[in-house]
């Protein structure tokens, strides 16, 4: 999925741009990880709900997904 804030309306951070991206991709925001390079974006999609990931390189994001992907122990 693309957003681009000139045809939502909506920018990074504002709160309207993580609500179109939920409704746009038809799931729960805890279900969503948002990924970006601006530590403000990831606060403001996290308080939409969201899970966040700061990016910094391909692999440390490849490490993340594979640990998202990895089965969870029971508590």
């Amino acid at each position: 999925m693309r957003a681009f804030s000139c045809r939502i309306g909506h920018a990074k951070p504002e709160p309207g741009a993580y609500r179109w991206c939920q409704e746009a991709l038809g799931d729960r925001p805890d279900r969503i990880l948002f990924v970006d390079d601006r530590e403000e974006n990831i606060r403001a999609a996290e308080a939409a709900g969201m899970r966040g990931h700061l990016f910094t390189t391909p692999d440390r994001l490849r490490e993340h997904l594979a640990r998202e992907d990895a089965p969870q122990s029971p508590r």
